[in-house]
This record gives structure tokens, C-alpha cells and sequence, in this order.
């Protein structure tokens, strides 16, 4: 029996998505040693890949034939409120490094394989929430927004996003699409957290 896309998505995606848990910053949170500025530079890590990431989505033709909402799920906004409260001004961010290498969103699979990747993410960012509030002058309010993401909403909102995937679930064709595009961004992810030696 042929895999559906979520059981492709997980069983194939999971070393790179593995390797991506893996780095410095992550392993610190979980440990309890990372320290403010260390976070603050992650936030700034993350707000150089999901800024453009998500301008490239935004102006992807393919945007509105996946079915994803990228307004109601943009994930720039709660970092810059993070940055804010970290004393990361307007100003200051539009000197951040951004990411140039980023995911080929040219197809509307291509976008939810990639969108997996950053949905996905907002489940994992439950336990870091928990962790970074026992560890850092931060509270879910004020300074875990990213992580904090939907709130009491994560798990719906990751519901009717795996259900939107399923209903791109059409051919062997789309589920190649999706999970190529779904293990490039955790690759261009791990690459680009790791291009920057911790403060």
C-alpha cells in the first residue's frame, strides 16, 4: 500500500528534521544553558530565513492554488514583537543577514512541502516555550511569541494543516513534490542556523 503524504512527510523528512534539532542553539534551550543574547541572536537567525521565506511565498503564483493561509499563519510578525522586546528595533533588523538561499516555491506542493517544515515546527515550539520560560526573563506574552505561535490553538491549527495535505495528496507525482520541497528546507534551514557562530 502506497504511503499517504503525511506518513512520506515524517518517515522521509525526520534525519533532516533530526539535524535541524540538533544545532547549538536548540540543544542549549533544551539543556538550559542558553543565555538572553544567544536567544536573541536564534530569533534573529529565524527572522533571516522566515522573512524572505515568506515574501517568496507571498509572491509565488502558486500561493493561492495551495490552499495555505499565509496571512493568518505569517510567522515575521511574532518575531519582530520578540526582537522588539529583546531591544531589536525596526531599524536595527533591516541590517540583519537574510537568507538568499531559500526553498523553490514555484509549484503550490512545492509551497506546502516547504510550509510543512514551518508549521511543523510550531508543535516542537510548545516544549520550547515551557523551557525558555523556566530559563529566560521571557513569558509567552513578551518575548515567545514565535514559539508560542497559535497558543492554545497549535494543535488545530496543525490539524487542518495536515488536512490540507492530505488533500493535495492527488499522485505519486504531488507526494514526491512535497516531500522533496519538505527535506530542501530543512536542509537550507540547518545550513542557514549554522552559517553564524553564536554570540
Amino acid at each position: 500500500m502506497t504511503a499517504n503524504i503525511l506518513e512520506r512527510l515524517r518517515n522521509e523528512s525526520a534525519p533532516y528534521h533530526d539535524r535541524v534539532e540538533a544545532n547549538p542553539y536548540a540543544t542549549a534551550i533544551m539543556d538550559g544553558t542558553i543565555g538572553l543574547e544567544e536567544y536573541k541572536h536564534y530569533l534573529e537567525r529565524f527572522y533571516g530565513f522566515l522573512f524572505p521565506l515568506e515574501r517568496l511565498a507571498e509572491s509565488s503564483e502558486a500561493l493561492s492554488a495551495s490552499g495555505y493561509d499565509l496571512e493568518a499563519r505569517r510567522k515575521t510578525p511574532m518575531l519582530e514583537k520578540d526582537l522588539d522586546k529583546l531591544g531589536v528595533s525596526a531599524h536595527d533588523r533591516g541590517s540583519l543577514p537574510l537568507c538568499e538561499e531559500l526553498p523553490d516555491l514555484s509549484t503550490p506542493a512545492k509551497l506546502l512541502g516547504c510550509f510543512y517544515v514551518i508549521e511543523g515546527s510550531t508543535m516542537g515550539g510548545q516544549m520550547i516555550t515551557k523551557k525558555l520560560s523556566q530559563t529566560l526573563p521571557v513569558t509567552p506574552e513578551a518575548g515567545l511569541s514565535y514559539f508560542n505561535a497559535y497558543g492554545g490553538e497549535t494543535r488545530s491549527r496543525w490539524t487542518a494543516f495536515r488536512e490540507r495535505l492530505l488533500e493535495a495528496d492527488r499522485s505519486e507525482e504531488l507526494r514526491e513534490e512535497m516531500t522533496s520541497s519538505a527535506i530542501e528546507t530543512f536542509s537550507l534551514l540547518e545550513r542557514w542556523l549554522g552559517g553564524s557562530p553564536r554570540p
